[in-house]
């Protein structure tokens, strides 16, 4: 019995043992399983978190009555991702017309894009398949409307950014901040949560331009023909509204597609090129001298046949013996304008060009706009002072002359003018009125009896400068078959007025001076711009 009691507990003992150590490797089991979860799913998480970037929407650039210049239009992309089957790409591509044939074995080996621009029925499409190896992203493009018409002065934004112009200026008000999220996603790689936001997306500022777009269509279709009329190379073409300070077209000839991939760059002439313009700079001579009381503005003025200022001789295409100031300009005479510069002398005169913008940063944000240079040496001789008198010697942009030009119209103020419709115009007195008016009945006269004839609107009071020189050729002076015309006018000669340039580069025609090429040109815009305005006739 008592034998019988040893063998009992020493079975007990031995099942004691047995039942503790399973119970021991139970726990280890279970306590390995809940630290391997934690560390799984702690894993997981740092594995299936992504960041990504939110882009945000460009602002839109604007023309002054709320046409869009530059938008931005959200796209849809199908992307496949890493594991998706050959046989469901092949299913895919029976619903949804794909973009090329990409190469793939049994299954994609990397994320591949396979459709750009998906419309909102193929969205729906993928988006019912429920396949987690597709991703739909969303991807901004930039349109512009009027394309060619106002590339060169808007610019493009591309892949590589702001590339020029207007879009390049103002890049940071427009290009907003990128915001960024949070996703989770399984193994998978399924979302399985909504995005959470981690840092705000800034949008991109609007911009309203004081561009008209019909007056832009204006400007550069008819500089495009008169450009092809004469066999011309190129040309600018600028409208600016005197009375409110604003740049209402700026066209510039070669042009661009934006819209184009494979767009080839032209630059914008009216505000990075500066050059020689000649004979319109003879206004702000004659109004620099009657402002610093030279002369009578009625008084005539002797014109030799010829004048010999150091080694050279100036002479004028027409004999005169006698020339009234304001007839000086009608008739655009190199000796009588000669005369005015040495009257009034280097110092006024190269003071003078200052006031008048030349020399200077231009008054709008725009990438590499050109400055112009002057003859500035402390001393210059007589024929150089001559020939900055008649424009030679100094280099403007167009948007300069632009400018200098409306301080006529606008009784001797200079304005600063803007593109940039919340801006504010800055304006000073350079001259007299009385000097500004005396020029602009000068540039009547231009009009209606001298070399500016072919500028003359009907029903409507105007006034304005030819303008004819020889191009430069580099390293070799003067180019004496290669001619660039001009013309500035203001229209009407009223309080409410728009000043115009217009300059044809190399008429390829035997009609290359301003009064044939330039002027026809600035009566097309000036015409359609006044009636599109509601300029009522004056005359």
């Amino acid at each position: 019995m008592k034998k019988i009691s040893i063998i009992n507990w020493r079975f007990i003992l031995v099942c004691s043992f047995f039942c503790l150590a399973v119970f021991a490797i139970a726990y280890k089991i279970i306590s390995l399983q809940i630290d391997d979860s934690i560390f799984l799913k702690n894993e997981g998480k740092k594995k299936y978190i992504k960041y990504r970037n939110i882009n945000p929407i460009r602002g839109t650039i604007y023309d002054r009555n709320n046409f869009p210049l530059a938008v931005s239009i959200i796209n849809y992309d199908l992307y496949a991702l890493k594991g998706l089957k050959k046989s469901e790409f092949i299913s895919i591509n029976d619903l949804i017309s794909i973009d090329g044939n990409p190469i793939i074995n049994q299954e994609f080996s990397k994320k591949t894009l396979i459709k750009k621009g998906l419309s909102r029925d193929e969205q729906k499409i993928i988006q019912n398949l429920r396949n987690n190896k597709l991703e739909i992203e969303v991807r901004h493009s930039r349109h512009y409307p009027l394309g060619d018409q106002i590339a060169p002065l808007i610019g493009f934004y591309g892949k590589d950014r702001a590339q020029e112009g207007l879009e390049k200026s103002y890049d940071s008000v427009l290009s907003g901040k990128n915001g960024i999220e949070k996703i989770y996603k399984n193994a998978k790689q399924k979302i399985i949560s909504k995005p959470i936001e981690v840092e705000k997306t800034v949008q991109g500022k609007d911009i309203v331009l004081t561009i008209d777009s019909t007056i832009q269509f204006y400007a550069y279709k008819f500089l495009v023909e008169s450009i092809k009329d004469n066999q011309a190379k190129a040309g600018t073409a600028l409208v600016f509204d005197n009375f409110t300070g604003e740049v209402l077209a700026i066209a510039s000839y070669p042009s661009y597609n934006p819209n184009d991939p494979g767009r080839v760059i032209q630059k914008n002439r009216a505000l990075i090129d500066a050059y020689e313009l000649g004979s319109v700079l003879k206004p702000i001579l004659l109004s620099t001298a009657i402002n610093n009381s030279i002369f009578d503005p009625d008084q005539a003025i002797e014109i030799p046949r010829r004048l010999k200022l150091n080694d050279k001789i100036i002479s004028d295409y027409k004999g005169y013996e006698k020339l009234s100031p304001k007839e000086i300009i009608a008739f655009s005479s190199q000796v009588g304008a000669s005369k005015i510069a040495l009257m009034l002398g280097y110092e006024e005169l190269k003071n003078a060009y200052y006031e008048f913008g030349f020399s200077k940063p231009i008054s709008i944000n725009f990438p590499s706009a050109a400055f112009g240079y002057m003859n500035t040496k402390e001393k210059i001789a007589d024929k150089e002072l001559a020939s900055l008198g008649y424009g030679y010697g100094l280099t403007v942009s167009p948007f300069q002359i632009t400018s200098a030009y409306s301080v006529f119209a606008n009784k001797g103020i200079y304005k600063d003018f803007k593109i940039i419709k919340s801006d504010e115009v800055g304006a000073n007195r350079i001259i007299s009125e009385n000097s500004a008016q005396h020029t602009l009945e000068a540039l009547k006269e231009v009009v209606k009896i001298g070399t500016g004839k072919k500028a003359d609107i009907r029903g409507y009071t105007e006034g304005g400068k030819t303008g004819t020189v020889h191009k430069t050729s580099y390293g070799n002076g003067y180019a004496e078959d290669a001619y660039r015309a001009s013309f500035v006018g203001i229209a009407p000669l009223s309080d409410k007025s728009l000043t115009i340039f217009v300059s044809i580069e190399e008429p390829g025609l035997n009609a290359y001076s301003g009064g044939m090429v330039a002027a026809p040109l600035f009566k097309k815009i000036a015409d359609s711009s006044l009636n599109y305005l509601g300029y009522k006739e004056d005359e």
